[in-house]
């Protein structure tokens, strides 16, 4: 599958070029990205337009660092999986690791890795690219955004140990200490910053484990789902990230995935399967799961498998399950649902 990246992921980028009076439309187009798409949840980006971005974005403000810059002026909130998962973990380093862990969902290259070997810990910033260019306004970029995502979720002042960057300095290196608030070095053997055990135990303002799991169980879903290029991957896909309360019809999953409820009826039928048993297939999996763990009320499940009243559900349940939800609640835990 190809390496594409989530248009997402740009959206508080663009954001933050408009504060820095940076004509982000001019930017995107010339990339071959068209702005409306940084809102849509399903649209990818192709590698050599998001990494058109960075250059343009260079060469459009005249900063080499804008990277740096726009990652200062980052205004922090969840605009996709990564906030949520940073969200809901009860600790800094949670949310990293989940971050870390599913970024790929998102990302088409890793952009944060972790290593957990002592105190600090050093956590490498910015995507592998053969473009050192790119590498360089990328890094300077994720440093800071990371920092001040940190910095939100635990509404306390999050500042690293020190900061190292593989390339050499793109401006004075006092602008770098201004902007990342610590030591910096140049030409090291890895981007990353240095955290240490006390910041990564901060707590998420916003932490609760039982949603915590959810977004974990949803990313371990869609990062399987990133590795299945079928038609009926691609549609459980988007229904997965649609699914609460009331999920998408056939013609609006065929909307987004560029062709009609027609075409798409047939490409499930070439693949031995239907619209209806991509999603009755996703809905008991997510019930299965969320009724096994018997922390998640049956309202709540209906709702988490896609449906908007619980006698649906408790009707799904039986033809699934042979039970009810209740019943199944009543059942011995120990064999789980099957």
């Amino acid at each position: 599958m190809p390496r594409t990246t989530c248009a997402t992921t740009l959206r508080l980028f663009a954001e933050a070029l408009d504060d820095l009076g940076v004509d982000r439309e001019a930017i995107l187009r010339g990339s071959g990205i068209d702005p409306a798409c940084l809102r849509d949840p399903d649209a990818r980006i192709p590698p050599d337009q998001f990494e058109r971005v960075w250059r343009m974005a260079s060469e459009a403000s005249g900063d080499p660092c804008i990277g740096l810059h726009a990652g200062e002026r980052v205004r922090p909130r969840a605009v996709n999986l990564f906030g949520y998962l940073m969200l809901s973990s009860v600790t800094l380093r949670e949310g990293l690791e989940r971050v870390a862990r599913f970024q790929r969902v998102l990302t088409g290259f890793p952009w944060l890795r972790l290593d957990d070997a002592g105190d600090p810990l050093r956590m490498r910033v910015g995507m592998e690219n053969r473009d050192p260019e790119v590498r360089a306004i990328h890094a300077e970029y994720v440093a800071p955004l990371t920092l001040q995502m940190m910095s939100w979720v635990s509404e306390s002042d999050v500042v690293p140990i020190e900061a190292h960057f593989a390339h050499a300095a793109r401006a004075d290196p006092s602008e770098y200490e201004r902007v990342l608030r610590c030591p910096v070095k140049f030409q090291a053997p890895a981007s990353e910053l240095m955290l240490s055990a006390d910041v990564l135990a901060r707590e998420s303002r916003h932490g609760n484990p039982r949603i915590a799991e959810a977004h974990e169980q949803l990313g371990a879903q869609l990062l399987a789902l990133r590795q299945d290029p079928s038609s009926a991957g691609r549609v459980r896909r988007l229904l997965a990230e649609h699914l609460e309360g009331r999920p998408p019809g056939l013609a609006e999953v065929g909307r987004q995935l560029g062709m009609s409820a027609r075409s798409l009826q047939r490409r499930l039928a070439e693949e031995g399967t239907s619209f209806r048993q991509v999603l009755d297939a996703l809905r008991r999996e997510i019930a299965r799961e969320h009724l096994d763990a018997r922390d998640t009320t049956i309202a709540e499940i209906a709702y988490l498998a896609g449906f908007s009243e619980v006698s649906a559900f408790t009707r799904a349940a039986r033809r699934w399950f042979g039970a009810t939800p209740a019943q199944l609640r009543r059942a011995e835990p120990t064999g789980g649902v099957r």
